[in-house]
Parts: C-alpha cells; structure tokens; sequence
C-alpha cells in the first residue's frame, strides 16, 4: 500500500538499532549523539512499521500525542507515507531539545505544532478545527490512566471512520494496560493488531462515527466509555 513495502523486518530491526536509542543499558542498543533516542524495543516497532507499511493505507492527515525526541516521528515517516501532521507535546521530556535538530529531516508537512499539555483547553481548541480528518494518530502521552482516557476521548472528535489509532507501553505500564483492557470492550474501536515484545503497540481501528464530542466529566477526569 505504501511506497516502501519492500524493506524487510531484518532491515527495519538494523535501522533503528543504528537510529540510536535513548538509553542504551534499558533498550539495549547504542545512544547516538546525532540520533533519534528511540524509546523502542527493536523487534517491537519495526514489527509495528512492518504493519503500517503493508496493512494501512497512506495517512493524509496524523496526530501525534507525545513524541519526546521526535524519533520515533521521524522513524515511522521514513517507512509509512504520511502527508500531513500534527503534534501535540508538552516539551518538558529531557529530550525534547532534539526535536528542534530531528524535525527538519521529518518526511511530512506540519500542519500545527502545539507545545502544552494535552489535556488543556487549549489544544482541543487548536485540534478542533480537524475534527473528522485525522486518519492516523500515535498517543504516547503520560502514560496515567487518566491521562491516556483523555487523551483518547480527545482523539475520537478528530479521528475519521476507519482511522488507526496507535497506543505505546500497553504491555508494560500497568495504568496503559488497564486502558488497553478498557478498549476491547469499546464499541468505537476494534483491535487490529498488538505487537508485543518487550513494552506493548497496540493499533485500534475507529469504527465510531465522526464528529464524536466529549463532554466535561471525559475531558477533566478521562471518565466514560471509551
């Protein structure tokens, strides 16, 4: 479905290795001054990109909620065809400083960078405005129960019918677990596929309908069905 769909699961597993990690003695590869910090297990998200390559069509429009570094942004677009993105992070990672140097070699158009808490008024205001337009998100926010249903219920008023939504660490935080628990029992998302080696990718598909608001008590305390 992609333009890359030829690149093996071996070669992805050797590209992130050398992209550099962000810790090498918890991911066990190398840091690299000049690299991306991935906080990926290798066997892990090059099974995830292998996914995204060869199951999922191209991605008009992401949303990408929390993205440290930024190299797991840039990995994924090396790999996956996605026009447009947005951004959504709160800057305060010890890596953040790395997205200024990553961002320019990201293969995609930013569309709107937000820099604030995910969770604020203020970036549902700037998010939506793409209500029913985003077809791909990856949330990797702050990895609290709370905080992850609301990052949730903020995806469901942008995401499009049949969008993909990615879920990080569903494996090995237990507060992303109990999330990911409380998912299969949604009647607007569908387990696609759910790569787990070491910390747990999950990749829902919307199946809700668009336009889809939250209300007060989802936003401020992530309570409802997801």
């Amino acid at each position: 479905m992609n333009s890359l769909t030829a690149v093996s699961k071996a070669e992805l597993i050797e590209a992130i290795r050398n992209c550099g990690s962000d810790n090498e003695e918890y991911f066990g590869y190398p840091v690299k001054e000049d690299g991306l910090f991935l906080q990926q297990d290798p066997e892990e998200f090059a099974s995830f990109v292998e996914y995204l390559v060869t199951k999922c069509p191209p991605s008009e429009l992401s949303c990408e909620v929390g993205i440290a570094a930024g190299g797991n942004t840039k990995f994924v677009r090396d790999y996956y065809d996605v026009k447009k993105t947005i951004i959504v992070d709160i800057g305060l990672h010890p890596q953040h400083f790395n997205w200024k140097r990553i961002k320019p070699q990201v293969k995609t158009e930013f569309v709107l960078e937000v820099i604030d808490d995910s969770h604020s008024a203020n970036v549902r205001k700037q998010l939506l405005p793409y209500a029913g337009q985003i077809d791909y998100a990856f949330v990797d926010g702050d990895h609290t129960y709370k905080g992850l249903r609301q990052d949730i219920f903020l995806m469901k008023e942008v995401l499009k019918p049949g969008a993909i939504m990615t879920l990080h660490d569903t494996a090995a935080v237990e507060d992303c677990h109990n999330v990911y628990l409380d998912l299969l029992k949604s009647k607007d998302f569908e387990l696609q596929a759910n790569f787990i080696s070491r910390f747990g990718i999950s990749v829902w598909k919307f199946v809700g309908t668009k336009n889809v608001t939250s209300n007060m008590f989802n936003r401020r305390f992530g309570w409802g069905n997801l």
